[in-house]
Order: structure tokens, then sequence, then C-alpha cells
């Protein structure tokens, strides 16, 4: 059996093929132990390629799903084959893992379930994703351990965003220790007019002002600088810069 791993905005596809049995459970398992570490805490088990599976695959399914919940997540079985859609529905699995009849009901209910558990479903052009790489600040902001910024400027060098803690009843010193100046903050943010990708880069914490939102919210505004950005994503970033700088120019002649 082989398992690919696909990685979507908040959560992951395994897409499963071959003989799902007693020899390749472990495996599903490593999988999901790794999805976890790194913060993926939703996923779509893919079944459509699997042509059998075994009492100890089933099992692995349920421990799968049980590992998810536990951290606040979900796991969903999506597109099953034939074979795995009778299996898994006569011995009532799919009462226990949720299961849909395709890619897209799949990503619909995970979509649901974490709307229901104010998750973020996926990132605009004004929102920065940002994670920490300690324990320590990352249980402060969710059981995510990904929050969600609004971008107030990005360049070449760095991005400023704010951040009110979203879901999070932070203080306003808690909102300005998780971004102390030299720390380090995972960041991931789209600029449409530059590259149709994702820009996904660790940075250092410049500076951190604490401020107020509209709502009378403490909200942190935070400037921190890019360690390590390929040459291709700096150059169009910083060309970004220089013709926003300049439609700005032009829009003031107008006026």
């Amino acid at each position: 059996m082989k398992i690919d791993k696909l990685l979507y905005e908040h959560f992951a596809e395994l897409r499963l093929r071959g003989e799902f049995d007693t020899f390749f459970a472990p495996k599903l398992g490593e999988e999901v132990d790794a999805l976890i570490q790194s913060g993926v805490l939703y996923a779509i088990l893919n079944l459509r390629l699997v042509k059998f599976i075994n009492s100890t695959a089933i099992g692995a399914i349920i421990k799968a799903n049980k590992r998810f919940r536990a951290e606040g997540g979900e796991l969903v079985v999506g597109q099953p084959s034939p074979f795995c859609r009778d299996v898994l529905t006569k011995l009532g699995i799919d009462k226990l893992v949720p299961m849909y009849s395709t890619f897209e009901e799949a990503q619909g209910g995970l979509l649901a379930t974490m709307e229901k558990q104010g998750v973020p479903e996926v990132i605009g052009d004004s929102n920065v994703l940002f994670r920490f790489p300690d324990d320590e600040r990352s249980a402060l902001i969710g059981k995510t351990k990904t929050g969600v910024g609004t971008v107030l400027s990005v360049d070449h060098e760095r991005i400023r965003f704010s951040w009110n803690g979203g879901l999070q009843d932070l203080t306003g010193e808690q909102l300005r220790g998780l971004f102390e100046p030299g720390s380090q903050v995972h960041v991931k943010f789209q600029v449409k007019l530059c590259k149709k990708g994702f820009f996904d880069v660790s940075s250092t914490v410049e500076k951190c002002e604490l401020t107020e939102d509209d709502n009378g919210r403490p909200e942190v505004s935070v400037t921190s600088r890019f360690d390590e950005l390929s040459e291709s994503d700096r150059l169009a970033l910083a060309q970004f810069a220089d013709d926003l700088d300049f439609l700005k120019n032009q829009l003031k002649d107008i006026k």
C-alpha cells in the first residue's frame, strides 16, 4: 500500500492505494502523528483506490480518528471504494468515523466542523496565518496552534500584521508577550498580484505595539522580518511594493 499526503489550508488529505492490511496499519498511525505534531488537526482519509481492507486496518482508522479528536480535530473518510464502503457500513464504522461519498462532501463536512469550532476556513488576501515554534506560546492561541492576523503591509524584507487574540480571551500583556522582539514566528500569507501560491516563511519579530481594535479589545501590531526568503520570492515582493507605491502616487495625482 502507498500513502500520498496532500496539504491544504487547514487540513490534509491522506490518499491510500492498494491493500490496507495488518502490515500497513502502523504506517497510518505514523502519518497521523506527523500531521498532529506539525499542527494539522483535520484530515480526509481517501480510500478510493483501496482494494482491500482488514480488521486491523479498520482498527487503525478508528484509532486515528480518536487521536485527532483528542487534539480537538477530526478525521473523516472520503471517497471510499465500493469494497471499503460495504465493509465499513456493515460494521457500523461510519457511525464512529464520518464517511462521505466524494472528496468535496468530505471537505464540506470538515469545514462545517471547523466553523463550529471557530477555526478559520480559508486564508484570504488580507490575512496571515502564524504559528510559533515553541509549545508554550502555541498553547495560548488555541487547539489549532494557528492564529489568523490581518496584514497591514508587506514588502521583500518584512510583514506587518495585527491580531486581537481571535477566539482566545487574552489580555494585552499576554498578546504582547507572544510577540516579544527577537522571538520566532512562522507566517503564511498570500499576495495574489505577485504570486499564485502562498508565501510560507519563518520570521523574527522586530516590533510589537499594543493597541485596541474597533470593539475596544486589546490588539497587537506586529512587525516581523523574514528569516529565509527565496530570491524569486524576494524579487516578487520587492516589485509588488514598488508597483503599489507607484499606483498610490498616481491616485494622489488624480485627486
